[in-house]
Parts: C-alpha cells; sequence; structure tokens
C-alpha cells in the first residue's frame, strides 16, 4: 500500500525452493530468506486486510467497508506445482524457447541452449513474443501498446541484435505461442492466419530494405555524414507515422549510435499529422459541458417502427428542455442519430411556429443529445413549446444503405478471405462506405469479385433485417459478432440480416437488403501493416460508377478500333506493336549512332599514331555515350570529348580506347576539366567518363582546352 490512503494488515505465502535454487544467509533456515534478495524462497501469494484508511498525518480511520485486497503469482505459482527453480523453465515457456532454438540451429545445431540455463535474449524474446501475438485480433490492446512501442518491429530488431536472427522469424513462433496461450485468447487468428499477418505485415520492417531497421540506418548513415549529431525530427517522425516506429524506439537506436532525435521538430511533425487527421465529420463547435449538468437524459427514437423502435425514425415532436448557446439545442426527444459506431451522425431541421435551427452535427453527452447548428429563422427566445424534429430523410437512406452493406461485405470477407477478415475500423457516410480489415496481403481482383458477387446476391434476394434487444453474454453465446477489444452494455442491440449476418450494432439500417439497390467497391488498398482498407459504393452512387466505367470502356473500344470485349485483345496487340516499334527505333538510332561515328572518325586529327576527336553533336546523353562506345571500341588506337547543349545544361562524354586509356589519356580526367570549364563536374574511368556543366556559351573553350590535353598526353 502507499504512504496515505486504504491499508490494513497484510500476510504473504512464500515457498523454499530448496538449496539447489539460491542461497540465503542461513541454509537451514528458509525463513532467513522470506522478503530477501534471492531467488530461493519466493513469495507466491499476498493478502492486505483493507481496514483503515492512514492519513497524510499517519493517522489511522476506520473504513466503512472492509474488504481483502488479494494478488498471486501465476508464472511463479507454475513453477513451484512443476517443480521447477525458474518461470522459464515452465511450459507456460517451454515450447516458445523450443522454437527459438530450431530457429537458431537446433538441438542439432550451432547454437544450441541448455534448458535450464536459458539465455536472457532468449527470455526477452520469449517475453515479448507472448505479448505480440494475443494482440493480433485486439485493437484497444495494439492502440494501448502502439505509442509504446511497435511490438514487431522492436521484436525482430532485438532478434537481430541480441539472437543473430537475420530474417523474420515471429511468425515461426505463432504456433508454439497459440499451444501455450491458444485456449485463453479464442479470439485469436487462427494459426494460419495469424503466421501469415506476421510473415507480411508485423515483421514488415526487416522483410523490405527499404523500410524498417535498414530505413533508420541509411537515415544514420546520412546524418554522420553530414556531420550532425542529431536526426531531424521530421524525418525520425516518418519512421513512425510511415513504417510504425514509435519515438522511444527510433530515440533508442539514435542513442546507441551516439546520435539524439530532435524532439522539436518531431512534436510540430506529430501535430501536423494530426491535424491533417483530423476527421471532416469533428465537430468545430465548442461549447461549455457543465451547462449539461443536471438535465433529463434525451429520449432516442431514430430507430424506425419494428426495429427497437417506435414511428418511422425520421421525425418527432418535442419540446426545447435548453439552448446552451446560439448554436447548441437539447431537446427533450430526438430522432437524430449522433455519430458512433463508424456511422456519421443525422443532419436535418428543427421547426415550430416562426422557427427554424438547422442541424449540422450531433453530439452524444452522456445520455443527452446535443443538436449543433444555427437558427435559420426566429429566434431561441421566441422558440415555441411545441417543436418538430425532423431527419434529412435522403441522407439518412444513403447512410441506412451503407452501413447495411457494410454488414454484408463484413460477411463476404469472411467467406471470401477466411475468418480472421475481422473488421478493424469502420466509415459509414452517405457517399460511401470504408471498412479495414485485418488481412495480410492485398485483395485480388478475382476476390474484389467474389466479394461483390456474393453481396449483390444478398441484395437481390432482398432477405428482411430484424433487430432483437439481448443480454449481451447471450448474444455472444449464441455466436453473433462482437468487435473484439469493444465495450458494450449488458443489454444490446442485435441486428439480424436473413439469418446469415448478425452482429451487434446500434445504427441505422434497411428494412431489407433490397434497399440497398447496388454494391460495388471502388477501391481497395493497405492503411498498415496487416490491415486492409475497403471502400465501397451503393444505390444511385454504385450505379453511377458502373456506368462511368461502362462509357469508359466505350470510349476505349472507339478509339482503338474494336469492340468492347475485344479491347484487351487489342490493347495486347498494340502494346507488341509499340515494342517493336521501340526496336526498330534502337536499331535505327544505332546505326545513326554509327554513321556520325564514322563521319567523325573522318574528321579527326592526327597525335602520334591515335586519332583525336572532339566535337559538339546533337542528342541526349545516351546518344553521346552510344557514339563513344563504338569509336573507342571499333576504329583503333582514338580518343576524344563529345559535348552536347539540352535544355540549359551541357553534357560532355570522354573516352579512350583500351590501348590508350589508363596509360597515355584518362578519360575521367579530360571530362573533369571540360566541367570546371562549363561550370559543373564530373569524372569517370580511364577509358569513359561523364561530366555536366551549366554555361552552353563556353563549349568552344571546353572542346579546345580538352583537344590541347589530350594531344599533349599522347605525345608524352
Amino acid at each position: 500500500m502507499g504512504d496515505t490512503g486504504p491499508c490494513g494488515p497484510c500476510t504473504e505465502i512464500h515457498y523454499d525452493l530448496g538449496p539447489a535454487a539460491d542461497a540465503i544467509p542461513d541454509p537451514d533456515d528458509a525463513r532467513s530468506g522470506v522478503n530477501g534478495d534471492n531467488c530461493r524462497v519466493i513469495e507466491i501469494w499476498n493478502l492486505v486486510f483493507i481496514q483503515y484508511n492512514r492519513g497524510a498525518d499517519g493517522k489511522l480511520s476506520p473504513l466503512p467497508k472492509k474488504h481483502v485486497d488479494t494478488g498471486m503469482g501465476f508464472r511463479r505459482l507454475a513453477a513451484v506445482v512443476q517443480g521447477k527453480t525458474s518461470n522459464y523453465d515452465t511450459d507456460l515457456f517451454s515450447p516458445i524457447f523450443r522454437a527459438i532454438e530450431r530457429k537458431q540451429g537446433g538441438p542439432t545445431g550451432r547454437r544450441r541452449v541448455p534448458p535450464t540455463s536459458r539465455s536472457a535474449s532468449s527470455r526477452t524474446t520469449s517475453d515479448a513474443v507472448r505479448g505480440l501475438l494475443p494482440t493480433a485480433c485486439c485493437r484497444a490492446t495494439r492502440a494501448r501498446l502502439r505509442p509504446a512501442a511497435h511490438p514487431a518491429a522492436g521484436l525482430q530488431r532485438f532478434g537481430r541484435q541480441a539472437l543473430e536472427m537475420k530474417e523474420p522469424f515471429i511468425h515461426r513462433l505463432v504456433d508454439a505461442v497459440v499451444s501455450v496461450l491458444g485456449r485463453r485468447f479464442p479470439s485469436r487468428p487462427a494459426p494460419r492466419s495469424s503466421r501469415a499477418a506476421h510473415r507480411v505485415g508485423g515483421e514488415s520492417p526487416s522483410r523490405r530494405p527499404s523500410t524498417g531497421l535498414d530505413l533508420y540506418a541509411q537515415l544514420a548513415d546520412r546524418v554522420r555524414g553530414e556531420g550532425r549529431d542529431h536526426i531531424d525530427g521530421g524525418e525520425a517522425y516518418d519512421l513512425y507515422a510511415t513504417f510504425g516506429f514509435p519515438r522511444d524506439l527510433v530515440e533508442l537506436m539514435a542513442r546507441e549510435d551516439g546520435l539524439r532525435v530532435e524532439s522539436s521538430g518531431w512534436d510540430a511533425a506529430q501535430a501536423a499529422h494530426r491535424e491533417a487527421s483530423k476527421s471532416a465529420g469533428a465537430f468545430g463547435r465548442g461549447f461549455d459541458a457543465e451547462a449539461l449538468e443536471g438535465l433529463p437524459a434525451t429520449e432516442r427514437c431514430y430507430y424506425r417502427a419494428g426495429a427497437a423502435g417506435e414511428g418511422d425514425g425520421l421525425r418527432a415532436t418535442a419540446r426545447l428542455v435548453k439552448a446552451v448557446d446560439d448554436t447548441h439545442l437539447v431537446l427533450d426527444r430526438s430522432p437524430f442519430y449522433s455519430e458512433s459506431g463508424g456511422q456519421v451522425s443525422d443532419r436535418g431541421v428543427i421547426t415550430g411556429e416562426g422557427f427554424r435551427f438547422r442541424v449540422d452535427d450531433v453530439r452524444l453527452v452522456g445520455d443527452i443529445v446535443l443538436h449543433v447548428g444555427e437558427v435559420e429563422e426566429g429566434s431561441l427566445a421566441s422558440a415555441p413549446a411545441s417543436l418538430t424534429a425532423a431527419v434529412d430523410a435522403a441522407r439518412r437512406a444513403a447512410v441506412m444503405r451503407n452501413h447495411t452493406g457494410t454488414h454484408l461485405l463484413h460477411w463476404a470477407l469472411k467467406r471470401v478471405l477466411g475468418e480472421h477478415a475481422t473488421q478493424q475500423g469502420s466509415l459509414v457516410a452517405e457517399d460511401r462506405l470504408r471498412f479495414d480489415v485485418a488481412h495480410p496481403k492485398a485483395i485480388s481482383l478475382e476476390e474484389i469479385e467474389e466479394i461483390e458477387r456474393l453481396v449483390n446476391e444478398r441484395v437481390v434476394e432482398n432477405a428482411a433485417l430484424g433487430t432483437t434487444l439481448e443480454d449481451l453474454e447471450a448474444a455472444r453465446a449464441r455466436g453473433v459478432t462482437a468487435l473484439f477489444g469493444e465495450k458494450y452494455a449488458d443489454r444490446v442491440r442485435v441486428v439480424d440480416i436473413g439469418g446469415f449476418s448478425t452482429e451487434l450494432c446500434g445504427g441505422t439500417h434497411c428494412a431489407a437488403t433490397g434497399d440497398i439497390g447496388a454494391f460495388v467497391i471502388a477501391s481497395e488498398g493497405a492503411v498498415q501493416a496487416g490491415v486492409r482498407r475497403i471502400e465501397a459504393l451503393t444505390g444511385p452512387a454504385a450505379i453511377r460508377v458502373m456506368q462511368d466505367e461502362r462509357r469508359l470502356l466505350r470510349e476505349t473500344a472507339a478509339a482503338v478500333k474494336a469492340k468492347v470485349e475485344e479491347i484487351p485483345a487489342r490493347v495486347e496487340a498494340l502494346q507488341k506493336q509499340v515494342k517493336e516499334l521501340k526496336k526498330a527505333g534502337g536499331r535505327q538510332a544505332g546505326a545513326d549512332a554509327g554513321s556520325l561515328a564514322k563521319e567523325l572518325l573522318g574528321k579527326a586529327s592526327s597525335a602520334g599514331d591515335a586519332k583525336v576527336v572532339v566535337a559538339r553533336i546533337e542528342g541526349d546523353a545516351k546518344a553521346l555515350s552510344d557514339v563513344a562506345d563504338i569509336l573507342r571500341n571499333n576504329h583503333g588506337a582514338v580518343a576524344g570529348l563529345l559535348a552536347a547543349a539540352q535544355d540549359d545544361k551541357v553534357l560532355v562524354v570522354a573516352f579512350a580506347s583500351a590501348d590508350l586509356a589508363g596509360k597515355r589519356v584518362h578519360a575521367g580526367q579530360i571530362a573533369k576539366l571540360a566541367a570546371g570549364i562549363l561550370g559543373g563536374g564530373g569524372g569517370g574511368r580511364p577509358d569513359f567518363a561523364q561530366a555536366g556543366g551549366k554555361d552552353a556559351t563556353k563549349i568552344e573553350e571546353a572542346l579546345a582546352s580538352s583537344r590541347a590535353a589530350i594531344e599533349a598526353a599522347l605525345a608524352s
């Protein structure tokens, strides 16, 4: 207990593991090891009989309600029961250790770790992976862990450094962790899906050379190369925002490299990222929450008749309870749905005689519905006693289509991808639906088409939707889908679509699946490691997309002079034709380069037994290189320099045949000389070098100096 607050007498249970475990002051008296610095006499249970409150002055005051505070060390108790001297030697860890050893080389491999003396590195890895795998399906836990440390990134990094595991290994430990913890985490992904998720997603920072640890190493090398002792905070934050490396991990790696992360830059980048990530539906108007204290709960009536509510769910007669200010109203009854569970808030109007208030947003503060908007007619002071709250029916209908479509999409994803395809987030708006799903890789075109087919089949069936209010545990027991990590009340609303989709949901829905009209997936992509994002459209929006795509097909067919069904074959033929033309163009360019080389050689000057070719020609860098290659490889002893002006820069190529290169002429030095005159830089090998400059007016001077240098070199 603390220095102040609830407290009471304490009793502890200690267990003597025996002399083999550790030394104690008196080997013959286990009591000498109690609460000592040893591993022989360990505490396995603690009981505190809470009955007093200790004040700041040390005075103990009896508590009106007393209780027992108890704590047991489960791992220690397991070691005692199994006769082990270390928690790490119990069956809570041994399967994971064996998996680590197999990855390191196995019992017959080069790095066998004795079971009774597990390395600190293996213990750290085992502890970390036990915590990592169960959180794969828990959004709440994953969100809690992510700001502190990216579990897979940190563990993969530790495996590289401490265990010498250069390749991804977390996915190879999944089966071992599942064998230990599987029954305690029934909502975790199936072993195969979890292995794939950690191989493709969680371990991606070390899997791709351009990301994760390698990306950090490149950044650190560049910083040191620039002579700096710190990493720019914005660049460091990119490691987190893009690749999942959190601040403490980046700072740790920087310290190990003798660097530091610029805090102000990180904070600024993080603030900018948060600002850019704010939801478009976020509330822009502030209010005084204390003004709502003491107000009665709002009666919410946004469900239609037969859907755990009364009426059409779009209109309600109400009275004004309080105007918090000119933009925030509280009614006694409201049909307006407040943003929750991914579904956006309703919009509409509140009207009465000589009064009209436009509702732009809705907030639920406790049990009070707060209507956010502006007075368009009359004033709050003269608002009538009886008001009509009316939701924008067309917008609500569009939202309901997308919400019911979201449930069908979730059902279809599990059918096509597997039971691991659980919801990781969603947005249900009037113009689209967005669904984040747990899946380790991109969803293929064939899978997308199958998902669309399944959803639209259910739409055509026009299956009825039913809703019931049930006890949470009873609903879960009968297999109703609940989001892992979400908090639910004891009584929950179950949305049942045709008996094939049952989910806990408090949002508004269609009366039947046929109301959706049509469903089409507009896009699919990655959100983060192991999570894919799908955006889809329903109703008129889906039909517009299909019509637009059909129009594009017709226009494309007309452009390539083919029928719609012949477009793929026609495009393939055109691509083949373009490829052949490029080849022919390349052959022609080669022929042109050969002709130009022959022409230049005919105009070349002589320096002893060698030819000197220095000229200004037309062309790009490739053209200069092609001519230079032909000259130095096919025409005896020759050296020279070619230059060309392109846009606002000058290109230079110097060359020398094999019998001259490095012996009498160094092309790199000639190119450097010319570039210096042209206001640029460059260099290269003795036989071939490229350079560039900025001053085209000095091309002739550069050519003359290069010729003189080459001739001087050949004469020596």
